[in-house]
This record gives C-alpha cells, structure tokens and sequence, in this order.
C-alpha cells in the first residue's frame, strides 16, 4: 500500500481506507490528528474503536453524518463522503472537533486552491524560464545594435513582470511558510502586492499605495509581510459596498513617544515601521472589535473562513509587532501594523534581469537532468554559449544513466528538484551515492523549503530559483566549479 500511503499523505484532508469487514488498512496523518490517536492505533486495527457506526456505511457511497470517537473517548460530529468499491475510501468534509465545525472544510479547501495555483504558477515558471532565457541569449550574442531593440527589451520587461507575479503567487500558496528570516524591503513587497490585486478590487473602489520616503526594511518573510498587506487589503474590499476608497500608507520611523505608547518605556527595537490599511467601509461595532483574532470568528457568513486576521496577528506577534485598530459603525476602519525595523538594508541579489558580469567557462562538462524541455533548452544553449560542453536528460533515470556511462568526466551536474517519477532529491541522492564529491546545482521553480534544506544539507553545492538570467546562471556555476 505504499502508493496509497503516499498518495493520502499527501492530501491535506482527513482520509482513511477501509476493508470490507471494518479493518481501516490506511489512514493518514491529518484524520489521525482530527481524533487524537497516533497512526501506529489506526492502520490494521478495526475502525469500529474510533467509528461504532462504521458498519452502516461500509456498502453506502455518498456524504454522510456521523460519530468518531477520539482518543479520550469524546465524540466527533463529523461530516464524511465514502467512496465504495473493493474497498471504501473515506474522506471527512467537515467535523465539529474543539469547536471547529464548519470551519475545517473552509480552511482544507483554502489549502487545496493554495496547492493547485502553486502547481500552476510552477508550470508557468518553467515556461518564463525558457522564455527570459533565449531573451538573455539574444542580448548576448547579437550585434550590438540588436541588443538596443526596442521589441526585444519589451519582451523582456513583459515576462520579467509575469516573472515578478509568478513568484507573488508562489509565495503566498506555501502553506508552511517557516523559511528563514532575512531583511525584507517592505516597499518592494507593497508594489508587487498592488499590481496582484489589481484585478481583485472592483473598478468603484481606489485603490492608492503611499510608500515610504525614508526605506523600510523589517526582519522576517516575504511570504508573511505579503499575507499582512493581502489578507488587510482583502478585508478592506470586502468591507465596501458600491463605491469607496482603500488606502495604504507605509510610515517609517514612526516616532519614538509612538512607539513608548505601544510597547511601553523600554521598546525592544531601536525603530519602529507602521503599515496603515485604511477603507471608507461600513466600520465595525464595539462587539465585533473585541473578537476580530478569534480563530474562525467572521462577519461574512460563508464567504469568510474567519482565518484572515488571526493570520495577521499571528504573524505580526512573531515579528515583535502590534496591531492597532481604529473603527467605529459607519465610519471606516484603520488598521495599523507596527513592526520593528531591521538594522541594515537588504542586499538583493541574483534578481531575474539584474546586471552582474557573465563568467564563462574554460570546457568543463556539465549534465543537466530536467523534464521541462523549454528549461533544458535554454540552459544548454547558454551554458555552452558560455564555454562549456553540455549533456541533457529529461528525467532522473536517464540522467543516472548518463552519468554513469560517462564516469568521473562531469564537472558539475545541474538538477530540478520537481520532477515526476523519481524526484530531484531520490535522483540527487543515487548520484551522490556512485561518487559522493559530485558538484550539484540544484535548481525549481515551486519546491518545499524543507527539501531544499535538506539537499544542500546533503552536499548540493547551490540553490538556483527559476526563472533566473543568464548571468546570475553563469555565477552559480562557476560558485559550484569552486571558482
């Protein structure tokens, strides 16, 4: 059952497979969770301990109420939809487990459309790749004149921009988003967000962005900072009927008597930002204020999930921030965000489009394993544009394949972690183990922070983020080739 044990862990809904005589032979970790037992209780035991009423249901296809018992014996309201055939697959909808009810279901389907716009915003990246790759190429061997081509630059303005909401849509759909703190210009964040809810405010709500005259540049994630602007923006929005207006203001510094105000005599940071989200909106009661960051508290029935805020102060708790809110019924609301200012400036790096010298290669060869043919294309002819000799495969079989038949004559191999049949890492790995000082420049386009982690961890030389230009390509090369 490895293939159904994977297939269900990978599903962010509570799932399970029972036998024809009640016998649950795969659960995963999310149903496990919602009762409160551990998976080594669930598979191969009777489901009967967590489900009485299992029996009813075992030859009955369809959504259906019924009772789970958890572990301390109390029992789980639950919605459920079976689907019988040898075996009956079950999928739970929605439980009323610790006061969630509904809520649950709002929040894995919420998780679903963050998976699905991430795979497509994968896909498309490696299209942009192909396409930002051959523009790099052209600047780099045509006649000068050609290079100033007012057509050329304009195609490439145009798909570094879809580049640029690309990557918005990357990072807002990564649902674990721990990644490391770094220095983030929250200006930079602010327009990028703009342009991607641009299409999201109807055309009788302005939208007005004031950035911020002296720089603001906080420590944290620009995956959390951009569900601080969305999720604020969004409420704003939605607080609007007919025409109004939504303005957001970053202030930074804001003053120091302001800052004493909020955190008392001894503020933690030296300096403090504010991002102000203000709307011309219905307002909101005393009543409604008082609950705004409950979990699962919301105002808009069943078009809300009531996850929006509790995110925001969540966030804004762990960056060492406050959140102040002003409103009153009928008068608007304002929400404003303080957050500690980070003590330099970010150093940005290795942008799609950015201007760093091309290093070139001296004959060294280099296999590249990736499924996408734009992606391979475009790598190979630039890298031996650059001075190399180059090999492709499509897959990671053929890319072990080739590189055992050509044993010890690779300099460098460069790998997609996302690939379908044997992964990027497994792939890295059966390389790794035939010759385990190999050179490897790992490079996605949507892949989890933790399997990156643990590839480099392993001994990859270098992370490389598509879609990325010719330049930044012909660096971490030769980074890896140990120059």
């Amino acid at each position: 059952m490895d293939i159904a044990r994977d297939l269900l862990e990978s599903l962010p809904e509570p799932h399970l497979i029972v036998a024809a005589d009640g016998v649950c032979l795969e659960a995963n970790s999310s149903f496990a969770k919602l009762i409160n037992r551990p998976l080594t209780e669930l598979n191969g035991y009777s489901c009967a301990d967590f489900w009485p009423s299992v029996g009813e249901f075992l030859n009955s296809s369809g959504e259906h109420a019924v009772e789970l018992i958890d572990a301390s014996g109390r029992s789980i309201t639950a919605r459920v939809s079976c689907f019988v055939r040898d075996v009956v697959v079950v999928k739970v909808l929605a439980s009323a487990a610790h006061g969630e009810s509904l809520q649950l279901h709002h929040k894995q389907r919420l998780e679903t459309l963050g998976i699905l716009a991430g795979g497509v915003a994968h896909d498309f990246n490696n299209v942009l790749t192909g396409i930002l790759g051959h523009l790099a190429y052209l600047r780099h061997v045509l006649p000068d004149p050609f290079n100033k081509s007012e057509s050329l630059m304009a195609i490439e303005e145009g798909a570094l921009k879809a580049s640029g909401l690309t990557q918005q849509i990357l990072n807002f759909s990564k649902l674990d988003a721990s990644e490391e703190l770094r220095n983030v210009d929250v200006d930079q964040v602010l327009a990028r967000i703009s342009v991607l809810l641009k299409s999201a405010i109807p055309s009788d709500i302005t939208l007005t962005a004031q950035r911020s005259s002296r720089g603001f540049t906080v420590l944290g994630s620009e995956v959390h900072l951009s569900q601080i602007l969305i999720n604020l923006i969004i409420n704003a929005r939605d607080a609007i009927s007919g025409k109004g207006d939504i303005e957001v203001r970053l202030i930074s510094p804001i003053s120091d008597d302001e800052a004493r105000d909020i955190f008392g005599d001894e503020p933690a940071a030296s300096a403090y930002g504010a991002i102000e989200v203000s709307d011309s909106g219905s307002g909101m009661s005393d009543e409604v204020k008082q609950r705004l960051f409950e979990p699962y508290f919301t105002t808009k029935n069943e078009a809300g999930t009531g996850l929006g805020l509790s995110t925001v102060n969540a966030i804004v708790t762990k960056l060492g921030g406050a959140i102040q809110v002003f409103s009153a019924a009928g008068e608007g609301t304002l929400f404003r965000i303080v957050l500690p200012l980070a003590a330099t400036a970010a150093s940005q790096v290795g942008a799609p489009g950015s201007e760093l010298a091309v290093s070139r290669g001296t004959g060294e060869r280099i296999l590249i394993i990736d499924d996408e043919d734009a992606v391979r294309n475009v790598l190979g002819l630039s890298l031996s544009h650059l001075g190399y000799q180059v090999d492709t495969a499509s897959s990671g079989i053929e890319g072990i394949e080739l590189f055992k038949e050509a044993l010890n004559k690779y300099s460098l191999v460069i790998l997609d972690l996302l690939m379908p049949g044997l992964s990027g890492e497994e792939t890295f790995n059966r390389l790794r183990a035939i010759d385990p000082k190999l050179p490897v420049l790992i490079v996605s386009g949507f892949s989890s922070e933790h399997v990156v982690e643990r590839v480099l961890e392993d001994g990859a030389r270098d992370f490389i983020q598509k879609p990325f230009s010719i330049e930044v390509l012909s660096e971490k090369v030769r980074g890896c080739l140990g120059d």
